[in-house]
């Protein structure tokens, strides 16, 4: 049985932002758009991002997770740079993907980024979420939090059907360690109001009697480990920094290394990124995760 190792990043939020047209701010897109030009062009660098990228490139993962808000406003042109973006880290079946709340800014922006990411969502359940992807014993699971909401909110939501369709996929591997991307945190701690996971209870039901192991996810642009208690033990909840945030607003670009022995059940923690804007990738920490016994 094969050790897997996963690299995990969330909310780059691709640069640089086209310019929009008229029609394209007369609805959401305005806020973002004055947000973009006051602060998120200065605070969020390619710099960043792109020393990022080749830290993880040299770190050899087997497969790479993104959680989310790769663009801004959901323009058109964003979705196909977000799609290019994509492409240069790595062949579809080793790059997975699942949006946030940005790539959902209008409505009918999730459509749109499902249809140009199609070939990192494809799997068991097709190219939709949930899904469902396998890494020999390790299954990979894509859960979709992203929803047009009004002006000044950033919340998420799974919803039952897809909740559903989840259950079944976990049920239908459980000979396997399981770990879930979302991009909304499902713990009410995390995020909560106007930028929470409106269905927080239902999620955290369904992936606690599915007996996940880890549960990636962005959104709040810092580093944090929560836990699930689950049947068989409990699940590490992970979140990451923006990998492209300079450090002004949030803490600095960084990304999160998961190594997992599937025959013993276990997997270890290594978060990776800048201490100062000057310096570069570094090792900030490791921590082996107490998760659940071993599989039989």
């Amino acid at each position: 049985m094969t050790r897997i190792r996963l690299a995990h990043l969330s909310d780059p939020h691709l640069g640089p932002l086209p310019r929009p047209g008229l029609t394209a701010l007369a609805s959401k897109r305005i806020f973002g758009y004055l947000n973009w030009l006051k602060n998120r062009r200065h605070a969020l660098g390619d710099r960043f991002l792109g020393a990022i990228m080749a830290d993880i490139a040299a770190q050899s993962p087997d497969h790479v997770c993104v959680t989310g808000d790769l663009v801004n406003i959901a323009l058109p042109a964003e979705f196909d740079h977000a799609a290019d973006w994509l492409d240069s880290i790595g062949p579809p079946d080793t790059v997975s993907v699942v949006p946030g709340n940005h790539d959902a800014y209008v409505p009918g922006a999730v459509k749109r980024a499902a249809a140009a990411w199609a070939p990192n969502i494809a799997g068991e359940g097709g190219a939709g979420f949930p899904y469902c992807r396998r890494l020999g014993h390790v299954a990979l699971f894509g859960v979709s939090t992203a929803v047009a909401t009004p002006p000044l909110c950033a919340g998420g939501r799974v919803g039952p059907q897809q909740l559903a369709a989840l259950s079944d996929l976990l049920d239908r591997h459980d000979d396997a360690f399981k770990v879930v991307m979302i991009h909304h945190p499902p713990d009410a701690a995390l995020a909560s109001g106007r930028r929470g996971l409106a269905d927080v209870a239902d999620v955290r039901e369904v992936l606690a009697a599915g007996c996940v192991d880890i549960i990636l996810h962005g959104h709040n642009h810092t580093p944090s480990l929560a836990w699930l208690e689950t049947p068989r033990g409990r699940a590490a909840i992970i979140g990451v920094p923006s990998a492209s945030s300079d450090g002004r607003r949030y803490p600095l670009a960084g990304y999160a290394l998961i190594d997992i022995d599937p025959q013993r059940n276990t997997a270890r923690l290594t978060r990776r990124g800048f201490r100062s804007a000057e310096g570069g990738v570094k090792s900030i920490e490791s921590i082996d995760l107490n998760l659940s016994p071993a599989l039989d």
